[in-house]
């Protein structure tokens, strides 16, 4: 699966702490690792980012801090629906940037994440979920979730496919900046070689043809 960035988009719903803590299926601190360095990549491919929040009692959502971080600048749409698609300005700003390909990450999946997959779908958009960033309820409700979401015609993935997919040639300045944001995910060892402090590849050489 390669992706090509210019028409990929990214959708991150409901990442909010004091929502996130009750996830179950994937720790919370490991959930904003995930969902912080696909809005990073973001940032670096220039992916159009959108955050579909809840209410906070008349406040201001406020988001995990290591989304923040990232997302500065990016619009937030509070929504009082299941689905961030039930919502008109979410649904016109997703539209308004011609991209077919929209990656959504978000708690809970058997919620906002499946019902925005759903309806995703239904308005022509292929569907692509990093599991690494989302987390469920219990196992049992969120495999159920996943399977649906497979059924509807949406892909199942993690961040580190999705990041490689977009930018799979670490030996170019984006692909190996990319490389350099994945290994936040410590994930360096299944991928090879070791970036140096800018975040470029020292030594593409491990990259190995195929005899």
């Amino acid at each position: 699966m390669m992706l090509d960035p210019n028409t990929v988009q990214v959708l991150f719903a409901d990442l909010q702490p004091q929502i996130v803590a009750r996830s179950k299926t994937n720790a919370p601190d490991a959930l904003a690792r995930s969902a912080a360095v696909l809005a990073q990549v973001a940032r670096l491919l220039h992916l159009p980012m959108h955050l579909s929040v809840v209410p906070e009692g008349g406040q201001r959502p406020e988001l995990i801090p290591e989304l923040a971080r990232e997302t500065e600048g990016v619009a937030q749409y509070p929504r009082l629906s299941a689905s961030p698609f039930l919502d008109e300005a979410t649904r016109a700003a997703i539209a308004a940037t011609g991209r077919q390909h929209l990656v959504i990450a978000g708690f809970a999946t058997e919620a906002v994440v499946i019902h925005g997959v759903r309806d995703a779908i239904a308005a022509g958009y292929q569907v692509y979920v990093p599991v690494d960033a989302c987390g469920g309820m219990s196992s049992r409700t969120e495999d159920a979730a996943f399977r649906q979401i497979e059924a509807a015609g949406g892909v199942t993935t993690s961040v580190v496919t999705l990041v490689t997919a977009l930018a799979p040639d670490f030996s170019t300045d984006l692909g190996g900046k990319a490389f350099g944001i994945l290994q936040s995910l410590r994930l360096a060892a299944v991928i090879g070689g070791e970036p140096d402090g800018v975040g470029r590849i020292s030594n593409p050489s491990y990259i190995k043809p195929v005899k």
